[in-house]
């Protein structure tokens, strides 16, 4: 029996060719996170990492004064 292959990169199933981008599998041992899409491959579309609110917040706030004194 052969198990889906995942790309590391977007998640997404690999349904052709597939490149090792890591030996190994991963920590939970639930699935193989060793392969990925060849490179420039167009079915590979990269996760994009969305700001948290905590770092939006902290990215619009005013920069903290220096304390004097005490």
């Amino acid at each position: 029996m052969s198990f889906p292959r995942y790309c590391v990169y977007c998640d997404h199933t690999i349904l052709g060719n597939a490149i090792i981008a890591v030996e190994g599998h991963s920590a939970s041992g639930a699935r193989e996170d060793s392969y990925a899409h060849p490179m420039g491959d167009p079915e590979c579309t990269a996760r994009q990492a969305a700001p948290s609110i905590l770092h939006q917040a902290l990215d619009e706030a005013p920069a903290p004064q220096p304390r004097r004194g005490r």
